[in-house]
C-alpha cells in the first residue's frame, strides 16, 4: 500500500495528514482526529526505567512503538521526544533534572525554576544587534542554569549545541520515517518557549511579577526585539526536519499570570510577528495555551484565522472556546487529567462523546488530553478515549475536501 495514503481505520475516507489539513481550515474533515502527548506515560506503562528511556533513543522507539500496537492507531503522533538534556533546555529554558542523574532512575524529568536573568538583561537585548538575538539570547543564558553549558564559552556551546541538535536530527528522520508509514502525521517539526514566557521563567514568577509593574515596557519591547528571529529560526529548523508544523509555548501568557490588558500591550506584539511569519513560510503554528485564556480569545482574533492550531488545557473552559474562537482557530483538547485518572470508563467515554459532539460540531477539531496524558492514568481509560474518535468522531454525509 502507498504509505502516503494509508488510512488509520478502514472506515476512514483520508489520510491522517489531510484530516489534520482539515481541521486546520476549520472545516469537517471524515472523523475528528485524536492526538496524544504520551512520553511519560509510554515507560511507565512498558516498565522501563525512566532513565533509559530519556537517555537512549533506541529504547524510546521500541517503547512507543509498543504502546502504539497495543494502545493504537491514532491520528497524530505528539513527538516530544529530547536527545540531550542541553537541547532540552534550550527549547524550555529552564534547569532541567533528569531521572538518574539528579533524580531517581524511575522518576520523571522536572524543572526547578531558578532566576537566572538579571533586571538589567532586558536592556542588554534591548541595546544589542537585532540580527539572531534568540538564539544570542538563548546561549547567553544557558550556562548560567543548565549543567551541560556551563563553564564554556560561546564557540564550546555552539558546537556541543549544534552537535546535539544534528543527533537529534537524526534520531527525528528516522522516528518520524516510522510513523508516517503506520499512516500517522507527525504533530511537531519545531518547538520552543516563546520570548515573553522564557522571561517569566527566566525571572522567576515572583520577579517577573514584579517586573510587570516596574519594567513593563523593557518586557514589551525585549520579547518584540526576539521575535523575528525566533520565528525564523522556528521555521529553518522545521524545514530541516520536514514537518511544517512548529509548537510554541505560552505557559505564561494566560489570565492565570497575567491581565488581559497586559496581555495585549506585553505579550501579543511579539506573538503576533512570530505566528505571522511562521504562517507566511506556508506552516501551522501550533499555540500551547496553559491556563485559562477566555480574556484574551477577543484579542487572539487579531491573528489570521483558519490557519493556526490552539492547544487548551483543564483552566481553559473549551465548551466556552468553542463560542469565543472556534470560528477562527482550530481547537486542541481537551480530555482533564483528572478525568482520564479517577474518572470511570462510562464516565471518559461521555465526556469524549460531549467533546465530539459540541466542540467537534461543523470541524476544527482534534481530540486530546489537555497536555500531558498522566502517567498513572488506567489504560483502559485511554482505549476508551482512543476508541471514542470511531464510536462518535464521523460526520455523516460530509462531502471532504483534500
Amino acid at each position: 500500500m502507498n504509505n502516503k495514503r494509508k488510512k488509520i481505520y478502514a472506515d476512514d475516507r483520508l489520510t491522517a495528514k489531510e484530516r489534520l489539513k482539515t481541521v486546520i481550515r476549520l472545516e469537517k474533515p471524515d472523523r475528528v482526529p485524536i492526538s496524544l502527548m504520551l512520553y511519560h506515560f509510554a515507560p511507565i506503562h512498558a516498565k522501563v526505567k525512566m532513565s533509559e528511556y530519556m537517555s537512549r533513543p533506541k529504547v524510546y522507539m521500541d517503547v512507543m512503538r509498543k504502546l502504539w500496537k497495543e494502545l493504537g492507531p491514532w491520528d497524530i503522533y505528539y513527538n516530544i521526544n529530547p536527545v540531550s538534556r542541553l537541547t532540552y533546555s534550550y527549547v524550555m529554558m529552564m534547569r532541567a533534572l533528569w531521572p538518574g542523574i539528579e533524580l531517581k532512575e524511575n522518576e520523571m524529568a522536572q524543572t526547578d525554576e531558578i532566576e537566572y536573568m538579571l533586571p538589567e538583561d532586558y536592556d542588554h537585548i534591548l541595546n544589542a544587534n537585532p540580527i539572531l538575538s534568540d538564539l544570542k539570547f538563548r546561549l547567553e543564558m544557558l550556562p548560567r542554569f543548565c549543567k551541560e553549558a556551563e563553564g564554556k564559552n560561546k564557540f564550546k556551546l555552539i558546537a556541543s549545541l549544534a552537535r546535539d541538535l544534528l543527533f537529534q536530527m537524526i534520531f527525528w528522520r528516522i522516528d518520524f520515517n516510522w510513523w508516517q508509514k503506520q499512516g500517522a502525521v507527525v504533530q511537531i517539526g519545531h518547538q520552543a518557549e516563546m520570548p515573553f514566557d522564557t522571561f517569566s521563567q527566566a525571572r522567576n514568577v515572583i520577579n517577573f511579577s514584579m517586573d510587570l509593574f516596574q519594567r513593563p515596557d523593557k518586557i514589551g519591547m525585549a520579547s518584540t526585539r526576539l521575535a523575528k528571529n525566533f520565528a525564523n529560526c522556528a521555521v529553518m529548523a522545521a524545514t530541516l526536519t520536514g514537518v511544517p508544523l512548529i509548537q510554541c509555548y505560552l505557559h505564561r501568557s494566560s489570565n492565570s499570570f497575567i491581565s488581559p490588558q497586559q496581555f495585549e500591550k506585553l505579550a501579543f506584539p511579539g506573538l503576533e510577528i512570530i505566528v505571522n511569519r511562521i504562517i507566511e513560510a506556508g506552516m501551522t503554528p501550533i499555540l500551547h495555551c496553559d491556563g485559562d485564556w477566555l480574556k484574551n480569545f477577543k484579542i487572539m482574533k487579531r491573528l489570521p484565522p483558519k490557519k493556526i492550531i490552539i492547544q487548551l488545557d483543564g483552566l481553559t473552559d473549551i465548551f466556552l472556546a468553542k463560542k469565543e474562537i472556534g470560528d477562527h482557530m482550530c481547537i486542541f483538547g481537551d480530555v482533564p487529567a483528572a478525568k482520564l485518572v479517577t474518572g470511570t470508563s462510562n464516565e471518559v467515554d461521555e465526556y469524549c462523546h460531549r467533546l465530539i459532539e459540541d466542540v467537534g460540531k461543523d470541524g476544527g477539531f482534534i481530540l486530546a488530553g489537555g497536555c500531558e496524558i498522566p502517567p498513572n492514568a488506567p489504560f483502559e481509560n485511554l482505549q476508551v478515549m482512543v476508541n471514542s474518535v470511531r464510536k462518535y468522531g464521523y460526520y455523516t454525509n460530509q462531502e471532504v475536501t483534500i
